[in-house]
């Protein structure tokens, strides 16, 4: 316990501290404030995309259905004709 992934506490506590001392305490709660917002633009942006993912798919889907639940179309191909006996002059003598 105590690592996030290749960061540890003391790490994070180390890079907080810099951005203390950086930023300055007053300007922190406004950083903290934008980068909630952008958090709530990027979560509100990938909601809307897989809404609009998931509406596309289901308009394929219905656009596919009418087309499945149609009767079956069933064309009737006469069967071929056996070919005709081939009439032919050659080897029997005649010129």
């Amino acid at each position: 316990m105590g690592r996030i992934g290749p960061i540890g506490i003391p790490e994070l506590l180390i890079i907080l501290a810099l951005v203390l001392l950086i930023f300055g305490p007053k300007r922190l709660p406004e950083m903290a404030k934008g980068l909630g917002q952008s958090v709530r633009e990027f979560r509100k942006g990938v909601r809307d995309m897989k809404k609009d993912f998931d509406d596309e798919t289901a308009d394929d889907q219905a656009k596919a259905a009418p087309v499945a639940a149609a009767a079956p179309v069933t064309a009737t191909v006469p069967a071929p004709e056996a070919p005709a006996a081939k009439v032919s002059n050659q080897g029997s003598g005649q010129a």
